[in-house]
């Protein structure tokens, strides 16, 4: 782990008290996103200098240098990364674009709340991550500076309806990590719908092309963007520049606590294809759909098996030639100019 430090004016440290050997206190750490974030640490010894300035050696609370043997992380910071811990503040009413400290991995990120699902969980933006956390998991954020909290803390804030001890839920996507995730199997998948038949609205504006709740289908981009596949999802809600948040319907977190979720350009997203009937058995050569890792990926018939009722499948954006059961397969439709068309036939592998 590397630290950056802040080049900031702090006062004189002979009468600060938090930072005596022994005291506990957070120290501010930028990660590889050069977010901020607060880890709660322990002052073990005032580190001398040749250039007198003023250092100290923390061990970590909750950051291991082992964790196989338990051994807690040394690091060595400026007193200007060290502050005396916040007082523990009663539940607040947070809202959308509250500026906060939401605790995730063992420290406390500095950001904006971006949306309250309810008053219990709120949406909240870490670099290119979305996370959903319970309010417990919140604070109001304050900066530590000459010996003083800004804002001034209020003692007497009202306790809020968040006094009950809450079940800490958190979904996390990096936009860059989708297929990683779903490769290393810490994305589980279920069963994924053929979708139902959607009316275009032509009251629907461009920058609104689709509603809150509404079913859709988000394209799974590659590192060399291309489209992996299409998976089920949700729309959560509109923002800015033709751009939505989406839940997921088919990947889960890696703790298995809910489902994943993302910000998606309008660009990668589509209205389910039509629910149109299934053929009692397909042909060699025919454009199919096939659901694979909780998404349906475009393939051609290559060989029909006995009994007709499982088939050899060569999937167009990973080359793999792979055995798929009937119920897993869909007749492939491309999403063009805002309509369904079904592709030209011919032999495309």
């Amino acid at each position: 782990m590397s630290h950056k430090g802040k080049a900031i004016d702090a006062p004189p440290t002979e009468d600060l008290e938090y930072l005596q050997p022994g005291s506990v206190v957070e120290v501010s750490h930028e990660n590889n996103d050069c977010l901020r974030v607060w880890y709660t640490a322990t002052i073990i010894e005032r580190r001398a200098t040749s250039t007198n300035d003023e250092r100290y050696v923390v061990q970590f609370t909750d950051i291991y240098q082992d964790t196989n043997s338990g051994t807690k992380l040394f690091l060595e910071y400026n007193s200007v990364d060290i502050r005396p811990l916040p007082p523990p503040l009663p539940p607040r009413n947070f809202k959308a674009g509250d500026i906060v400290e939401a605790y995730y991995q063992n420290g406390w990120y500095e950001g904006e709340i971006t949306l309250m699902l309810d008053n219990y969980n709120c949406m909240f933006q870490i670099s290119s991550r979305f996370l959903l956390f319970g309010v417990n998991q919140l604070r109001h954020h304050r900066t530590w500076f000459n010996g003083d909290w800004i804002p001034p803390l209020n003692l007497n804030v009202t306790k809020s309806i968040w006094d009950e001890d809450l079940t800490d839920r958190m979904m996390e996507i990096d936009s860059n990590q989708l297929e990683w995730e779903t490769d290393s199997g810490s994305a589980e998948t279920s069963t994924a719908g053929t979708g139902n038949i959607l009316e275009e609205s032509d009251q629907k504006t461009k920058e609104e092309e689709f509603s809150e709740g509404e079913r859709v289908e988000v394209a799974n981009i590659d590192e060399d963007g291309f489209n992996q596949a299409w998976l089920a999802a949700t729309i959560v809600k509109p923002v800015e520049n033709n751009r939505y948040i989406i839940r997921y319907e088919t990947l889960r977190t890696g703790n298995d606590t809910g489902f994943l979720v993302k910000e998606m350009d309008s660009l990668h997203i589509r209205p389910p294809p039509p629910d149109i009937p299934v053929p009692h058995q397909f042909k060699m050569f025919d454009n199919v759909d096939a659901l694979y890792k909780g998404g349906w990926w475009k393939g051609i018939i290559t060989r029909v098996l006995p009994r007709g009722s499982r088939y050899k499948v060569h999937l167009d954006n990973n080359g793999k030639v792979m055995e798929f059961k009937h119920s897993d397969l869909r007749l492939h439709l491309d999403w063009i100019d805002r309509k369904w068309t079904k592709p030209s036939p011919g032999v495309h592998l």
